[in-house]
């Protein structure tokens, strides 16, 4: 049996088999070994023959190289990733979703040592010196990012600057809003569902906003309520809004939700928490939405547009234009193959990858050249100004 010349990280071979959504036993019978000698290869057991790796790496579609990485793996199964998601979703599905998650997060710790981006803007916040309110630390983070008052027209341009990174991500399921995630990763990352309504993103995105401010040091038993209560106050503060949710009804719900970028649900659950209508108003309400058939798809033509992040193109724009890193250069440096590349960063569909990859990874590099532009006209723009 030949012998390698690096250590495998077995840790690796566990996250590319749960990436591409495959348990033991099926990656087991493509590799045509048993069960259990894949469990002594993923828990460092066994030590792993080249003849296995390259069967592994070619069935699982990673070079060879990604098993050697040495990075920490993180959100297989611990508290480090906090995710807005119903309760019904399989443990296969969220290992697979958590995989690809930790593979992006490396892949972007590799790229963010070459490059600078400013200071982050983020701290972790102790709810418990806010007295556990969690819009009281919403109003802190507004005050320390110097929001102005009133609805927020970009939340995502609001992380952006102060230097989180927003990432659109096919997450194979609407079951899952959006995750987020700092530790192991120098700035902290939002995965956001590229396949849910804009205003539900949006409330999804400042939840986990919440959580990446409130939630770092240690898992609390109420975490979702205190995450949904901070991205109340952070979209809909109440010294705004209160007086525009007094008499509540459709027709006003329907005129707010554009303003607020908001959905008429959200500012439904707003009202009655505040207190500007009645319990008993309030079920009026829901009654007539679920008569209506809006309660969960809200009127197509309310639809909030996607709010569309750039600090990840700027990153591998960076790498593209400035260090004139092609796709297949890119590729070596992060120990992923192209598709990967492309589907993870330019949100390229893997059924089109497949069929004609040179075509897309050249899709990719005109993706980066016309963001740079982009970015050049409105620097240009700036400095004429």
């Amino acid at each position: 049996m030949a012998s390698l010349s690096k250590e495998v990280n077995p840790e690796m071979i566990t996250l590319a088999r749960q990436s591409r959504g495959l348990s033991q036993k099926e990656l087991a019978q493509k590799l045509s070994i048993t069960p259990a000698l894949l469990s002594k290869m993923e828990s460092g057991i066994r030590d792993t023959t080249t003849e296995n790796l390259e069967k592994t790496a070619n069935t699982l579609g990673y070079p060879v190289d990604f098993f050697f990485n040495k990075d920490s793996i993180y959100g297989l199964g611990v508290s480090e990733i906090y995710h807005r998601r119903r309760q019904d979703i399989s443990n296969k599905t969220l290992d697979r979703i958590h995989a690809q998650v930790n593979i992006i997060t490396m892949s972007l710790n590799k790229m963010l040592r070459g490059v600078e981006i400013g200071e982050k803007e983020f701290r972790y916040l102790d709810i418990d010196e806010f007295s556990g309110d969690a819009a009281e630390v919403a109003r802190a983070v507004r005050a320390m990012w110097n929001v102005t008052p009133g609805p927020i027209r970009n939340l995502t341009r609001i992380i952006e600057y102060a230097r989180g990174v927003v990432i659109p991500f096919d997450f194979g399921t609407n079951r899952i809003d959006a995750l987020s995630y700092w530790r192991g990763s120098s700035v902290p990352l939002f995965f956001v569902n590229t396949n849910i309504p804009g205003d539900r993103l949006r409330f999804s995105l400042c939840h986990e906003l919440g959580h990446i401010i409130m939630h770092q040091n240690y898992p609390l038993p109420d975490i979702e309520r205190q995450a949904d209560i901070f991205a109340a106050e952070f979209l809909m503060p109440e010294k705004e809004i209160r007086s525009q949710l007094i008499d509540t009804t459709l027709e006003k719900l329907a005129i707010l939700k554009p303003h607020w970028k908001v959905s008429m649900a959200a500012l439904l659950k707003r009202a009655t928490d505040l207190g500007t209508i009645t319990e008993r108003r309030s079920r009026t309400l829901w009654a007539q939405m679920s008569k209506l058939g809006i309660r969960y798809r809200e009127p197509a033509e309310l639809d909030i547009p996607p709010e569309i992040p750039s600090l990840q193109q700027e990153i591998v724009s960076i790498y593209s234009n400035e260090m004139e890193y092609s796709i297949p250069e890119l590729s070596r440096m992060l120990t992923l193959y192209e598709d990967d590349i492309c589907r993870y960063f330019f949100g390229l569909q893997k059924e089109l990858y497949d069929e004609e990859s040179h075509a897309v990874i050249k899709e990719a590099e005109n993706i980066i050249k016309a963001y740079q532009e982009k970015l050049n006209e409105r620097d240009n723009k700036k400095d004429n100004e």
